[in-house]
């Protein structure tokens, strides 16, 4: 049975259209900010957040996409729930007033994945046995250092940075205790073992039931039992799709108050870039 979603129905044919009315809006946005802000580096937080921003309109067009074109309910479920993880962790680090604690997060952030790749690369014996020619050998077994040595140095570079910070000046010894579990998730920088729980993080989005349905959804990312119920309804993909639009409608605010005082008024050519299709047709006219 479908639950009517009054907001959606008066606008909106459908919740997949909805969906993408947020996507074009939200990208509307990132389209202008890029304008202004320099190719994504560790050490430029705006620019590195934008990009961050562009991976989860990528990944909301392929949700999109999965529910009108394949009716496929699991992997729609499993996209929402990565999607909530991605807009709570943009949340904690970069929607935070305190500059010092957002730069902090933000490279603390950054370690935490870099150091997966580190560990996992560093700790792959390679060694040439012969069933595959001996430069194919030698080209990944370079390339495999190559990765090692950038992961090293970008974990340096963090540490290093912080330990520029006033914040470590004044909490040495917690920060410390922050590179060494590279943890982005601490509540508080005089508590540095106390770290969100990912529920605890879906309840700061302030998305009625959200800290209920975001991690119930972990049954389609892991397979477990609930994810061999079949359901092939198009209106079974209301409810995570409607949290979807609620996560969106976050990242749009989020844009709205950190990029748009920056960039300046919409042209017409901006919304034809991120929405051709309207102006297909003839249906707008300058």
């Amino acid at each position: 049975m479908r639950i009517p979603i009054p907001e959606v129905d008066e606008r909106f044919d459908s919740i997949e259209d909805a969906l993408e009315h947020f996507i074009r809006l939200c990208s509307l946005i990132v389209g202008k900010a890029r304008e202004i802000c320099h190719e994504p580096t560790v050490n430029d937080i705006p620019a590195y957040a934008l990009a961050f921003i562009q991976k989860v309109l990528q990944q909301a067009l392929t949700l999109a996409m999965v529910s009108r074109e394949r009716k496929d309910y699991n992997t729609v479920c499993a996209l929402v729930r990565m999607q909530a993880d991605n807009v709570a962790a943009i949340n904690l680090i970069y929607n935070s007033d305190d500059e010092e604690e957002k730069v902090l997060r933000h490279l603390l952030y950054v370690m935490d994945g870099v150091s997966a790749r580190y560990d996992m690369l560093a700790g792959t014996t390679m060694s040439y046995d012969g069933k595959i020619p001996r430069e194919t050998y030698d080209a990944l077994y370079k390339q495999v250092q190559g990765a090692i040595n950038n992961a090293a140095n970008c974990l340096a570079f963090c540490e290093s940075e912080i330990k520029k910070r006033p914040i470590y000046a004044a909490h040495p010894s917690e920060v410390e205790a922050l590179i060494k579990n590279n943890n982005w998730k601490y509540k508080e920088i005089t508590s540095p073992k106390l770290t969100y729980k990912w529920k605890e993080l879906y309840e700061r989005l302030d998305i009625k039931r959200g800290m209920d349905m975001f991690p119930y959804m972990s049954q389609y990312v892991h397979g477990l039992s609930i994810s061999n119920i079949a359901l092939e309804n198009p209106d079974d993909f209301d409810a995570p799709l409607s949290f979807e639009v609620c996560l969106l409608g976050w990242l749009l605010n989020y844009l709205r108050k950190v990029y748009e005082p920056h960039i300046g008024k919409y042209t017409w050519e901006d919304i034809k870039n991120v929405a051709p299709d309207l102006f297909s047709n003839n249906t707008i006219e300058k």
